[in-house]
């Protein structure tokens, strides 16, 4: 090993403390009622993949016939093309490698144009085109249509490190993002490679192998120690280990555990949640397991950026102990600043149920109060799914509540009057106005399915009679911890 590979392994090591993404993974056997795992994308940075992609795509239009595309834009991601002031920082700042490292098999030509690589996150660019350089039409929709397609980070024995990078490609433009630090002690990073067998409906073999530097990001990386604790009043212990400036990033680093007196607590709601929602055996892990945090950056100035929830986690045990990473835009350098973890999140037992016959209530919504919550159940109707194109049913629900922060779609159940039992599935949601007393609003629009038919049969008409529960919710409480931060 070069020093310039220990140095860079033993920055890694300091990063990656043994955090992994999470997934919150129910003891079940059907992985379609699994908790919603963090998407790809970092939610508040990254814009719709199609969007990012479409400006791209008319960056690329008029030059698609050169190869030498770094003659004509620097950088695709200093472009501004993503809602991500962290990448575009690092390639403006001269941390991206271009690659054009390309295969070309059926006539379609794989090329990966650039490489950003620092000690937690590895993103790449790539294009499709055609052999002779001219954009492909718009019935190659997708990339990324083959399971056996993969994309994995070798170390330099050629080992896979990962093969969970996340990967989409809309038209011709493709990208990965890898999350880094998910295991302790990982080896060092050294080739991306990839193995496409199918693009749009053409299969072929298309196999690229692209080196992975990071030398000059190790170096610009730094690490803040914090070793702070806290405790919530719900007995949820807090220890914030370190806080990681990649050129790419600010990384938060936080342990979570339940204090003794804690649990004997949640081993009461448990048993209020056993046998209940549409995922049973999971629900009496949902007191321990399905909490977030909330927290925020403020300037020296008292300025404060918009909350987020710490939601990517790893965990140690099946009682709510956890390990978390955030990743966020850089923190300025030189200029201080403040973390203040500022809300805490928390699954609950809830008891909401209500008793309806479709046919009337679209004539006349439901209404249920639960404490200060208002639930309105304002319509129902046979809907094809986009997806599946079978009929389905799909209900529309409007919740107003000072406190929920989020329903998960296993928590709904409906039962009709023969005593089949409906799960939720795909779900939309939007917000309006706040009422007078200031409960928020949220209407919930999701299809429900017979939970026996994991084939999810078709429904041609609505039950006579339906009782719809919710099983579950989870409540915001806030508090606050502030902890000074300073980028050097």
């Amino acid at each position: 090993m070069t020093n310039e590979e220990r140095q860079i392994q033993e920055t890694l090591r300091k990063v990656a403390g043994a955090v992994e993404t999470p997934s919150f993974q129910m003891p079940s056997k059907h992985d379609g009622l699994q908790v919603r795992r963090r998407p790809f994308y970092r939610s508040k940075k990254w814009a719709s993949i199609g969007i990012a992609s479409a400006v791209v795509l008319g960056l690329l239009g008029t030059m698609q016939v050169s190869p030498t595309f770094a003659a004509y834009v620097k950088s695709i991601f200093a472009q501004g093309v993503f809602n991500d002031e962290g990448l575009q920082q690092a390639a403006r700042q001269g941390f991206s490698e271009t690659s054009n490292v390309s295969v070309t098999d059926q006539g379609i030509t794989l090329e990966v144009k650039e490489i950003i690589a620092d000690p937690v996150q590895v993103i790449v660019a790539l294009m499709i085109k055609q052999s002779d350089g001219k954009q492909l039409g718009p019935e190659w929709k997708t990339a990324s249509n083959s399971q056996s397609n993969a994309v994995e980070l070798l170390d330099a024995k050629g080992a896979v490190i990962s093969d969970d990078g996340g990967t989409s490609f809309e038209d011709n433009v493709g990208f990965i993002r890898f999350i880094l630090g998910k295991k302790g002690q990982e080896p060092l990073p050294k080739t991306l490679s990839i193995h496409f067998d199918k693009i749009g409906d053409r299969k072929g073999n298309w196999k690229l192998q692209v080196p992975v530097t990071m030398a000059k990001t190790t170096a610009a990386t730094t690490v803040l120690p914090v070793n702070q604790t806290q405790v919530t009043k719900h007995g949820l212990k807090m220890t914030l280990h370190q806080i990681v400036n990649t050129p790419t990033t600010t990384r938060i680093e936080l342990e979570t555990q339940w204090t003794e007196a804690a649990k004997k607590q949640l081993e009461q709601e448990a048993k209020k949640l056993t046998g209940k929602t549409t995922d049973p055996d999971y629900a009496p892990f949902l007191p321990y397991q399905q909490y977030k945090l909330g927290y925020y950056y403020e300037g020296a100035d008292g300025s404060k950026g918009k909350e987020w929830l710490i939601e990517r986690s790893h965990a140690i045990d099946r009682y709510g102990h956890f390990r978390w990473i955030m990743d966020d835009d850089p923190l300025p350098k030189g200029k201080a600043a403040t973390l203040v973890l500022t809300s805490f999140h928390k699954a609950i037992p809830y008891d909401m149920g209500v008793t309806f016959r479709p046919d009337e209530l679209n004539k006349k919504p439901v209404i249920k109060q639960v404490g200060e919550d208002i639930f309105t159940v304002k319509g129902i109707k046979l809907a094809k799914d986009e997806f599946s194109e079978k009929q389905q049913i799909e209900m529309e629900v409007e919740v107003l509540s000072k406190d929920i922060s989020e329903i998960y779609l296993p928590w709904w159940v409906a039962q009709d009057g023969q005593g089949t039992t409906y799960r939720a599935r795909r779900s939309t949601q939007s917000t309006g106005p706040a009422d007078q007393s200031g409960r928020e609003r949220v209407t919930y629009k999701f299809l429900i399915v017979d939970s026996k038919s994991w084939e999810e049969d078709e429904i041609d008409k609505l039950p006579e009679k339906l009782t719809l529960r919710l099983d579950a919710v989870q409540k915001k409480y806030p508090f606050e911890w502030r902890i000074p931060v300073t980028h050097p």
